[in-house]
């Protein structure tokens, strides 16, 4: 069924004369071709991971076509390394790509983080699309020009800043979703609400956010893709602004790490949350009120607010190795109410220490 494509949501590059439409709606990948041109490229690889293919493999040939190469990459965390980045590579060697060939991205958000560090270093940088077809994609992974892999055990630790030329959020692709992923997905959209928007915020505590409608989804998630973009667009390489959008990464990303990739991205970040939420209730920066409504949103979504069998000493590890840190500061995103936030905050151990203790079973 064709239908009409909605008006994108746009951040730019300062210094760099570079504007990245970001489309949001349902069924807008059928279309693809008429929001984006393809006649200026030599050729497009199109790279996508085994659970993708399995459900819309089909259909994405059908609408790309025979002339588009395919890469299948092995799904999950585990699997976001330098091997996979190598057969993204060898792929595009072996069909002799050139830096007039288009990437086009196609799944979550490991699939369009490992595809836009391929095809930035590939050549020293080729072009690059997004088609996220999961919810904390589409909220948050794919806008903003970061890529990158995991390294020795740490998460995205070797990475590029590179946008890509579009971005098109098909919520249709959400259907297939397991109900944990598409729970997953609120975490960010819950983060980017308490960082810079109380409005988006006492909304979603009135939605039965695992049960929305296409509108009300459709909605939430521009509201959100709004957010991030505002912020992107004032500080793109993370120098101050953006370091907002780590609120809850520093635990969560520890979390995340410690667990081995048992939890999902967007869990082990609304873990992440309650922990530095509590560090700003102790601190006395927000109320026991405030604090209870963030956590009860994020229950509300199904998420988990509580991490068993592992040690705290081992996320304390993890935490060192947060991109924020500075000379082995640890620089943590600071609650000043719901909406706003302070970066670069640095805590005393004695406040850290509860904070995750809160969190731990």
């Amino acid at each position: 069924m064709k239908t009409t494509s909605p008006e994108p949501i746009f951040y730019s590059v300062p210094g760099v004369t570079l504007t990245i439409p970001v489309y949001t709606g349902n069924n807008l990948f059928n279309n693809i071709k008429s929001i984006f041109s393809f006649d200026t490229f030599s050729s497009v690889l199109v790279i996508t991971d085994e659970n993708v293919n399995k459900h819309w493999g089909k259909q994405i040939r059908e609408v790309l076509g025979n002339t588009t190469t395919y890469l299948v990459i092995k799904a999950g965390e585990k699997n976001k390394n330098l091997a996979a980045v190598e057969k993204i590579w060898t792929t595009l060697s072996q069909n002799r790509f050139d830096r007039r060939s288009l990437v086009i991205n196609i799944g979550g958000g490991m699939v369009c983080d490992i595809g836009a560090f391929a095809a930035s270093t590939f050549m020293r940088g080729i072009p690059f699309a997004h088609v996220p077809t999961t919810l904390l994609a589409q909220a948050d992974a794919a806008i903003g020009g970061k890529t990158g892999f995991n390294f020795n055990g740490l998460k995205n630790t070797i990475g590029t800043f590179a946008s890509p030329l579009t971005i098109i959020s098909d919520t249709a692709f959400l259907t297939t979703l397991p109900q944990r992923e598409y729970n997953s997905g609120f975490a960010e959209i819950i983060k980017h609400a308490i960082i810079a928007d109380a409005q988006l915020f006492a909304d979603l505590g009135k939605k039965k956010l695992t049960n929305l409608k296409d509108k009300e989804l459709d909605k939430i998630l521009s509201q959100s893709t709004q957010i991030k973009c505002d912020i992107v667009k004032k500080d793109p390489y993370e120098k101050s602004d953006r370091k907002k959008l780590n609120f809850g990464h520093t635990v969560g990303h520890a979390v995340e790490m410690a667990c081995k990739n048992k939890l999902l991205h967007g869990e082990a970040i609304a873990i992440g949350m309650i922990a530095e939420a509590r560090m700003s209730f102790i601190s006395g920066n927000i109320s026991a009120k405030k604090f209870g409504e963030i956590e009860n949103l994020i229950s509300k979504a199904f998420l988990p607010n509580k991490i068993s069998t592992i040690h705290k000493k081992l996320i304390f590890e993890k935490m060192h190795f947060d991109k924020k840190n500075v000379g082995h500061q640890i620089k943590w995103v600071f609650l000043e109410d719901i909406g706003k936030v302070k970066v670069d905050v640095v805590l005393p151990n004695e406040i850290i220490n509860e904070g995750l203790n809160y969190i731990l079973k």
